[in-house]
This record gives structure tokens, C-alpha cells and sequence, in this order.
């Protein structure tokens, strides 16, 4: 038999959730401003003849490349609402089972002595 111990810090597990978010936050900023710069008003690859044809390309694949990066910003910061979300559940939790703890009064030996079963 295996015996393993877990042990779950709601702190420090907040702690990544908001980390996590944080990079998050980040990754769409860092989106935002790729998206920006290539749809902006400048134009990144000029306006010479090259410059046309390498952009035609780059847009065709630019759409699937923004759609993949705003999924992964996305699954990051669904990682980091769920690590928040289960150090508020942990913390619900420990708090239930600490008042459980609490409220229950062991008998004491002589409930023990003549009651059912003796």
C-alpha cells in the first residue's frame, strides 16, 4: 500500500492563480499590439512591389496565426480562474471541516459504560 500526503495552501495556490493571470494579461497585450502594429496604420513591409507581395501572404496566414494565439490567451486564463476558483473552494472546505471538527464532542467514558452494545 501507498501512502501519499497532499497538501493544498490556498494562498499559495491563489497566489499562481493570480500569477497566472497576470501572464495572461500579458499575452493579449502582447496580441493586441501585434495585431495592431500589422493592421495598423503603418505599414510593416512597405510599399514596394515585395513588400505587396509579402504581405498578401502574411495576412492569409496571419488570421489562423491571431485565432491560435487568442485560444492560448484564452486557456491560460481559464487556468488561472480555476486555480482561483479551487483555493476558494479549498478554503470553504478546510473551514467546514475545522467547524465540523469543532462541534463534535467525543463521549465521554461513562456514556460509554452501559450504554447500547454493553
Amino acid at each position: 500500500m501507498v501512502s501519499v500526503r497532499l497538501h493544498l495552501d490556498a494562498q499559495t495556490v491563489a497566489a499562481a492563480g493570480g500569477a497566472l493571470a497576470g501572464i495572461a494579461q500579458r499575452m493579449a497585450d502582447d496580441v493586441a499590439l501585434l495585431e495592431n502594429t500589422v493592421h495598423g496604420p503603418g505599414n510593416p513591409w512597405g510599399d514596394d512591389e515585395s513588400g505587396t507581395a509579402f504581405a498578401v501572404a502574411y495576412q492569409a496566414v496571419l488570421g489562423h496565426a491571431l485565432t491560435a494565439l487568442g485560444s492560448y490567451v484564452q486557456q491560460v486564463g481559464d487556468a488561472a480562474l480555476t486555480l482561483a476558483v479551487q483555493a476558494r473552494a479549498l478554503t470553504g472546505t478546510d473551514a467546514e471541516s475545522a467547524a465540523a471538527l469543532a462541534a463534535f464532542v467525543p463521549p465521554g467514558p461513562a456514556a460509554c459504560e452501559g450504554g447500547p452494545g454493553t
